[in-house]
């Protein structure tokens, strides 16, 4: 019987699985994680930027939960982009880092009561927002990433079935 006390009873599934697609699309770019196609980000940034969000979005799950209607901030992911990212971490170590941040995402949202899916925020363009759809919001946010480091795999490897079929060594 689904849990009555989350709004869709696949959602905490569905946020906690997003992330294996993270980690898999990033390990097909590994060895071109800094390419750029047309200045877009590389994967590399991409995996940086979900880890810097998905803190954001942590902390406006703990305000809404801990004040009413609290107003939330734009953050300025461009921004942080210029300053902080460094190529110095592998990505792969960005992508275990990205699991262990959705974790912890999912366990902010796993102890809600029923009552708690309906606390409401206001978003930096000024809609008013429940916790589901900010909920929704993070997995939306993961899946889009997803997309695009799957885009970046098709454009940087056109050819990748010799990749598959080679000799195994052993």
């Amino acid at each position: 019987m689904p849990d009555p006390s989350i709004p869709d009873p696949t959602l905490m599934v569905r946020l906690q699985l997003s992330v294996k697609g993270i980690d898999w699309a990033a390990s097909l770019v590994a060895h071109r994680q800094h390419e750029q196609i047309n200045g877009e980000w590389s994967a590399h940034q991409h995996l940086f930027h979900l880890n810097a969000n998905e803190k954001v979005i942590q902390e406006r799950i703990r305000l809404t939960v801990r004040h009413e209607q609290p107003v939330f901030a734009r953050w300025d992911s461009i921004g942080h982009m210029n300053e902080l990212h460094s190529p110095e971490r592998d990505i792969s170590v960005l992508a275990e880092e990205f699991m262990t941040e959705r974790a912890s995402t999912v366990a902010l949202l796993k102890g809600l009561p029923p009552d708690g899916w309906r606390r409401t925020a206001t978003w930096p363009d000024g809609r008013v927002v429940d916790l589901a759809w900010i909920a929704e919001k993070a997995l939306w946010h993961a899946l889009d990433h997803f997309t695009a480091l799957l885009d970046l795999h098709g454009e940087l490897e056109p050819i990748q079935a010799p990749r598959w079929s080679a000799p195994r060594g052993g």
